[in-house]
């Protein structure tokens, strides 16, 4: 006898469209809709195939259905649960493990898989309760995707009207550009004062190549995808920035930066431009005329995969791919690039996830913590985690300086004269930094970045205390012939929930004494800290 329709049991196929786009809906830094298809297309049809399969084992569909369900809930939906069940269990007793809370709701769901008949009345609920929850999230998606499209096209309106590099043109042989960011690195006198780490032999050896170095450097803002933004417009972002939630700017910002007039500029003077990929998709240029090194799973795929329990078996074995690949630096790709060129290499280093030691082993992160969390996302207020911060900072920091200096000396050997390599960091480190308040920061720490040039024909100067929005200004003024004044230094505090509230920093502000806290030594309770 046939069913109808809504009869069949549907609701573990919502259920695995729903993880994907709930997954997507709840993260401020992915881009658009697009990016769900293929993942949700691909577990479902692995939801089918586990269905399919339990099927002929239990000659049943309607506990087949309701098996798949509860094992596409426990392997999907755990991690995203536990911190709830955390806080439930918190009380009436203390937190479980979260291994043993998962062992207690395997055995819990065993008689469920053992005794349960569904009737159709339960079938046609799951289904209508599974389609009810799969609403919300489309419903913000697509909201989200045109609103983005509408603060793109403003965006698109504005970039032609400032036309910053409007008067740009060769005034000799243009140099190849290679330019890397390395997220979260600092001054060195902030390493020194707060990290208690001496950055200068890498400073150094960068200088014995012919590196200029601009000691008191500024950011001008203290989150990546803001910064960046601001370096390759040459701008501040007030005008740029829609009136928007928070969600849509951050995507509307992704696609003003995947256009940024830097390349834009430098493709329209006939360079190749080329980029690596990266785990970080504010800042990932798939827009180049080379994207090199790309990555079989989408960074997309790469979250939810590490929302899923199969992450835990994929780590527990070491198949995990390390947040620094070192191949970005050390596979010589840039022979293969056209000149001119520009090269942009954005390295997760040294921001966590503090999964490498410093010789470059792949080791348990850091705390615990395998996502990007910075700041006060990693620390929690824990002066343990602080610790840990600290620690896996400095380890990531000097198997990176290993990898640069090995990496910028292949350059000079290698790269066609002129020569341009451009390094710097974002922002830096969040050891004492507050996503949500300037007043609980360390501003010293945050907005005092690495920056190093080397220039091969010494047509450009460095100052020392140049705000890394100034850097394209200087660089197209002394080889592409523009006229354009540094716009005055500044650091301006976005908070993170909502980046369209900004403080400007003062000077005093900067400089004022940071809030340090004890850091309890790895293993001390913090209760005994001091």
């Amino acid at each position: 006898m046939f069913r109808k329709p809504f009869e069949l049991p549907l609701y573990p196929f919502l259920l695995a469209m729903h993880f994907p786009l709930f997954v997507l809906n709840r993260n401020l830094t992915l881009p658009g809709l697009d990016v769900a298809v293929r993942p949700i297309l691909v577990i479902m049809a692995a939801t089918l195939l586990g269905m399919a399969l339990l099927w002929l084992l239990l000659r049943d569909l309607d506990r087949a259905a309701l098996w798949t369900a509860l094992g596409l809930a426990l392997v999907c939906y755990f991690k995203l649960a536990a911190p709830g069940l955390d806080h439930l269990i918190g009380l009436v007793a203390e937190p479980l493990s979260h291994r043993y809370l998962l062992a207690g709701l395997i055995v819990l769901a065993i008689p469920v898989l053992l005794f349960a008949r569904p009737s159709p009345n339960a079938t046609r609920i799951a289904n209508l309760v599974m389609l009810t929850m799969l609403v919300f999230p489309v419903a913000t998606l697509v909201g989200r995707e045109l609103r983005a499209d509408d603060a793109g096209a403003r965006a698109a309106a504005e970039r032609q009207r400032q036309a910053v590099f409007g008067a740009a043109a060769p005034t000799g042989t243009p140099p190849n550009i290679v330019h890397v960011v390395l997220d979260g690195y600092g001054r060195e006198d902030v390493l020194a004062e707060l990290y208690g780490f001496d950055n200068r032999p890498f400073l150094d050896q960068l200088a014995a190549l012919g590196f200029q170095i601009a000691d008191q450097a500024t950011t001008p803002y203290n989150q990546t995808l803001l910064v960046m933004n601001s370096v390759l417009s040459a701008s501040y972002l007030e005008d740029l920035q829609p009136a928007a939630p928070p969600a849509d700017l951050r995507q509307a910002l992704q696609e003003e930066l995947r256009h940024n007039p830097v390349m834009t500029t430098l493709r329209g003077l006939g360079y190749q431009t080329a980029a690596f990929d990266v785990r970080y998709d504010p800042v990932r240029m798939d827009q180049v005329d080379r994207l090199l090194a790309p990555h079989p799973l989408s960074n997309f795929e790469m979250v939810l995969l590490e929302e899923t329990l199969i992450d835990n078996v994929v780590r527990a074995i070491g198949l995990n791919e390390p947040s620094l690949d070192p191949a970005m630096f050390g596979q010589p790709y840039e022979v293969d690039l056209t000149p001119p060129y520009f090269l942009y290499v954005h390295a997760l280093a040294p921001h966590p996830p503090f999964d490498l030691d410093r010789h470059g082993a792949q080791i348990a992160p850091a705390g615990g913590s395998v996502g990007l969390h910075d700041g006060s996302h990693f620390i929690r207020d824990e002066p343990t985690r602080r610790r840990f911060y600290r620690d896996g900072y400095v380890d990531k920091l000097m198997f990176t300086n290993d990898l640069v200096l090995a990496y910028v000396t292949r350059l000079l050997e290698r790269m066609p004269e002129p020569r341009m390599i451009i390094i710097h960091g974002d922002h830096g480190g969040g050891l004492y930094f507050d996503h949500d308040s300037p007043e609980r920061s360390c501003l010293f720490e945050r907005f005092s970045p690495l920056l190093a040039v080397h220039a091969s024909d010494g047509r450009l100067a460095l100052p020392p205390d140049l705000n890394l929005t100034n850097l394209y200004r200087l660089v197209f003024n002394a080889y592409f012939g523009t006229e354009l004044p540094l716009l005055p230094g500044r650091s301006v505090f976005a908070d993170w929930e909502e980046p369209t509230k900004q403080v400007t920093l003062t000077a005093e502000q900067l400089r004022r004494p940071c809030p340090t806290e004890p850091i309890v030594p790895a293993g001390t309770s913090a209760a005994e800290a001091p």
